[in-house]
This record gives C-alpha cells, sequence and structure tokens, in this order.
C-alpha cells in the first residue's frame, strides 16, 4: 500500500465530498469538521455511486436504495430500504488520508 496524490485540500470544502478513481478503485474523499476521510465510492449493496448521494454531517446515503453509511469508518448505518423489505448492507472500505501541505493523500 502507498499514500497516492488524489487532490488539494481547496477542492473540498467543509461538509463536502469529491469522488477520484484512483488504480481503478472508485473512492470519495469527504471534509468532516476539517479532517479528511475516504471510503469506497460505490454502495455495497448494488452499486449505486455515493458521489451523488445525499451527505448529511458524517453519513452518506447511497442515492439508489437509502443505504447509509459512516463516512469517518466505512461502517454500514442501514442497509436499503426497497418497500417493506430490510436488507443488511456490507461495510465500505475505508482508506487513511493524510494532508501534506495543501495536498490530499490516500493510502491505496
Amino acid at each position: 500500500m502507498e499514500y497516492l496524490e488524489v487532490g488539494k485540500t481547496s477542492e473540498i470544502t467543509e461538509g463536502t465530498m469529491k469522488a477520484y478513481i484512483i488504480k481503478g478503485n472508485n473512492i470519495l474523499v469527504f471534509n468532516y469538521n476539517g479532517k479528511y476521510y475516504a471510503i469506497g465510492g460505490k454502495c455495497t449493496h448494488m452499486g449505486g455511486d455515493l458521489s451523488k448521494g445525499k451527505l448529511d454531517g458524517k453519513i452518506v446515503t447511497c442515492p439508489r436504495h437509502g443505504s447509509k453509511f459512516d463516512i469517518t469508518t466505512g461502517e454500514s448505518v442501514s442497509g436499503p430500504k426497497i418497500g417493506f423489505l430490510k436488507l443488511k448492507t456490507k461495510k465500505e472500505p475505508s482508506y487513511e488520508v493524510k494532508i501534506e501541505g495543501d495536498t490530499i493523500k490516500v493510502n491505496i
């Protein structure tokens, strides 16, 4: 594993996210309370694009079926909502992030 540069801190303001493809991996980088976090960018339920989802605090919601993930850990907070069915989702992969100057690096 190695830290790879993904972007600049100015690209991701407080309370926002940005999608990157790094070595073939879809990764979302978040700025939450001034700290940067990175998790997988595809929902573990059916591959929905989390970058098109809603970010509310430290929770990102998949736009397809409503699965929710904690951006600080990648943990699934709740599964998809499909009618009356309650399904589970797997944890999103999470990645270590470090900031060097104004550069964001993610450990892939």
